[in-house]
């Protein structure tokens, strides 16, 4: 049973893993296109695209936190993932010539965001 349990508990993990690995492939960042098959080169992309992911995250929650969610999407309702939402945001800031948040900190809640 505890193992049973344990599998379960790894398993319910898995949507917030597949997703990742979606928005860095095909959803996103399209690395699947890069070819790269040497660890080394591989092992500096997946690290630059980490930490880009980490930011594009940021920059959902700057969406839905700063109101930037009704100009970028519907005002109906909002089904895009923070990753999406973040994306959207940079292209809009990019068009329109903003100033585009760098600078990042994680909030003290994360139920904050929610």
């Amino acid at each position: 049973m505890e193992l049973a349990e344990e599998a379960c508990y790894w398993y319910e993990k898995r949507f917030r893993i597949e997703t990742l690995f979606s928005d860095q492939k095909s959803r996103g960042f399209n690395l699947h296109k890069s070819h790269i098959s040497e660890p080394a080169r591989l092992a500096r992309l997946m690290i630059a695209a980490c930490l880009a992911y980490i930011w594009i995250i940021y920059l959902g929650v700057v969406a839905k936190r700063d109101g930037w969610v009704a100009i970028i999407h519907r005002t109906d309702r909002c089904d895009l993932s923070l990753f999406k939402l973040g994306l959207d945001l940079l292209e809009h800031f990019l068009n329109e010539g903003l100033t585009i948040p760098i600078a990042f900190q994680i909030p003290a809640s994360v139920e904050s965001v929610r």
